[in-house]
């Protein structure tokens, strides 16, 4: 019997070898009858221009593919974290009745402008797109005669060797400025006769700005009138990837309702530097360095009318659009905060995200 078996042995695994040839032949059979049927399929969506998803680009006719467009901002910023000033009525000893102070930006005019090109590649086109926007805002706390303002910028080591607890007033500001470089590659296509997407990725470049300064007058010392200035600086450079989806919802006559979505993660350097002086002693207690690589990622939505028009028999498009727009920058904010007077090194950072937003006017024009 086990003589038998071995005689078979080559028998069996030959006809199993045998087997799974055929199984995989018929497997690859069958995936290449579905591909084929899936091809079949969208040959039959095809448009008149002969593509599965003509594009959705203004089409111009006997031009060099250029287009440029430009975008007039008016926007405000805001970031968490500033606050410069805690005001308490009454007494000093306590936070009884108090109000935090804190500085944000104003609306201000900024600009976004650009050029691109249509490629002849299956309707791809390429942006370079830079974008600058500065903004300022001012705080001043001047307290009445029974109110304490209490400094959330000054070390408290600095307070206790002034000994001081409280100051009169503050006067403070802080200034931003955003440059930002954005090079995509993105293809716009119809998916219905109304609509139209536009995936795009590519890479951006970013520098930010910041400054915030405050000076605390009049504290209630035991000696001479002191006064403590807080100056603080970050400055930033970053560079990643970026990627999102643009939308145009068509309503007729050349208007549109528009949608877009960006996304970005940005590596870069942190500068950061901290300084309080005092007076009339001109002492520096803090005179503070910090430099670290870290990323940040960054959100864009936007959404508005637009309205498009070829002329001159399509040889030219003219677009016209306003939109409102929310950028945030998270965890902007990495100006270091000191919380204790027993050890003189302990901090905290990351206090917020920077936030910009508001309207944008904006044209475009394809030759």
């Amino acid at each position: 019997m086990q003589s038998h078996l071995k005689k078979m042995l080559p028998v069996i695994a030959t006809s199993l070898v045998a087997f799974t040839t055929i199984a995989h032949a018929d497997g690859e059979s069958a995936q290449m009858r579905n591909l084929e049927n899936r091809i079949s399929a969208l040959e039959q969506r095809k448009g008149a221009s002969g593509m599965i998803n003509p594009p959705g680009r203004a089409q111009v006719k006997g031009g060099v593919d250029l287009f440029v467009y430009g975008d007039l901002l008016y926007w405000n910023a805001h970031e968490n974290g500033l606050a410069v000033a805690v005001e308490n009525e009454d007494t000093s000893s306590n936070l009884s009745d108090s109000e935090v102070k804190n500085v944000h930006g104003k609306w201000n005019w900024g600009f976004r402008a650009g050029v691109g090109y249509n490629t002849p590649h299956d309707g791809w086109d390429l942006k370079l797109t830079w974008l600058r926007f500065t903004d300022n805002g001012r705080k001043n706390v001047h307290a009445d005669r029974n109110d304490f303002v209490f400094p959330t910028l000054v070390h408290p080591g600095d307070l206790d060797h002034a000994f001081a607890t409280a100051a009169s007033k503050v006067k403070s500001s802080w200034h931003m400025r955003l440059n930002q470089l954005d090079l995509d590659l993105g293809r716009e296509f119809f998916v219905s006769k109304w609509l139209t997407l536009r995936p795009h990725f590519g890479v951006r470049t970013d520098w930010i700005r910041q400054s915030l300064e405050a000076d605390y007058k009049n504290f209630n010392t035991t000696s001479s009138a002191r006064n403590i200035e807080a100056e603080l600086k970050d400055h930033w450079w970053g560079i990643g990837l970026e990627g999102g989806l643009d939308t145009q919802w068509g309503l007729g006559s050349g208007w549109s309702i528009f949608g877009n979505l960006t996304t970005s993660i940005i590596y870069g350097f942190h500068k950061i530097k901290y300084e309080t002086e005092d007076e009339p002693s001109d002492l520096e207690f803090v005179d503070l360095k910090n430099s670290y690589h870290v990323s940040h990622p960054i959100l864009d939505l936007e959404m508005g009318v637009r309205w498009d028009n070829m002329f001159s028999n399509d040889r030219y498009h003219l677009g016209l659009q306003i939109g409102w727009e929310h950028h945030i920058y998270f965890s902007q904010n990495q100006f270091p905060t000191f919380t204790s007077d027993d050890s003189l090194g302990t901090f905290v950072s990351n206090q917020g995200d920077l936030t910009l937003q508001g309207w944008t006017f904006a044209a475009r024009f394809d030759f």
